[in-house]
């Protein structure tokens, strides 16, 4: 929230910015503008009759005669407009206009939310509280074991806390609880075994090939498969799991650090991307 209430300071301070500089800003009075446009007129002209004269279309007499006339129309305007030398003219101090643009601007955004938005979102009191939540799910579980939807809520909650050994606990006892098999039941256990162990052989390992049965094109279960492989000196397995992972679509980066990986167990030097 408090990213919010920053984030739209900002936009009503650039609103502001925006409406009140052209109240204050200096204003130049159409006299001397005309004046600037005769002075840049006479520039224009004059570089036209130095590039005819060295054209060869016009003679040094004729340009001088035409320099003369260009300077005497420009002087005779000058005399016909305001000078330019005194202080532009400038708006008056617009105070009360700006105070009125200022509280339109800030009562009106703020009026707006109050009756559009959720002005109760502000108090902490209503702001979720992740661990009170993982308790009442715990609670909720214990009482009922057989709640799937609480137990599936509660490792989601559990992963994203960082308790991962809960909610690979968690995510098994689902897996258990299923009539048939489940893809991403078996995932998500395996990626939380994982996270909690730091351990690709046992029962991550056994995860993952059973995700293989069930998905034989699953990028996760190919990628940790051949990592556990390598990591327990099967450099032939494991070859065979990330050429299986490279005949897929992958993302550049991923399919490059894949190929790198498998080539190094080949004997062949790592490659930037491209050719296998």
């Amino acid at each position: 929230m408090i990213e919010f209430v920053l984030f739209a300071t900002l936009l009503v301070v650039a609103s502001l910015v925006f409406v009140l500089i052209p109240l204050w800003r200096a204003r130049i009075s159409s006299a001397d503008r005309r004046r600037e446009a005769n002075i840049t007129i006479y520039h224009q002209r004059y570089a036209e009759i130095e590039r005819e004269v060295s054209a060869g279309r016009m003679t040094r007499r004729d340009a001088e005669y035409e320099k003369d006339e260009l300077g005497a129309r420009l002087l005779a305007d000058i005399d016909e407009t305001p000078s330019l030398t005194g202080a532009p003219t400038r708006a008056g101090r617009p105070w009360f206009t700006s105070l009125l643009m200022i509280a339109l601007l800030v009562v009106g955004t703020t009026g707006t939310y109050w009756y559009l938005g959720d002005p109760a979102a502000f108090e902490n009191a209503d702001m979720p509280d992740i661990a009170t939540m993982v308790r009442e799910l715990e609670q909720r579980v214990e009482a009922a074991p057989d709640d799937l939807q609480a137990r599936a809520m509660l490792a989601r909650a559990q992963e994203a806390t960082g308790d991962y050994a809960g909610a690979a606990e968690n995510y098994r006892a689902l897996n258990a609880a299923m009539p048939e098999p489940q893809a991403p039941i078996i995932a998500a256990e395996a990626e939380a075994t994982l996270q909690a162990s730091d351990d690709l052989q046992g029962r991550t390992q056994q995860l993952f090939a059973q995700l293989l049965e069930l998905d034989p094109a699953s990028r996760e279960a190919l990628w940790y498969l051949g990592l556990a492989a390598a990591e327990r000196g099967d450099d032939p397995q494991a070859v065979e799991y990330w050429t299986r992972l490279l005949d897929q679509d992958l993302p550049s980066d991923f399919a490059d650090m894949v190929r790198n990986r498998r080539n190094e167990l080949t004997g062949r030097k790592p490659e930037l991307g491209g050719a296998d």
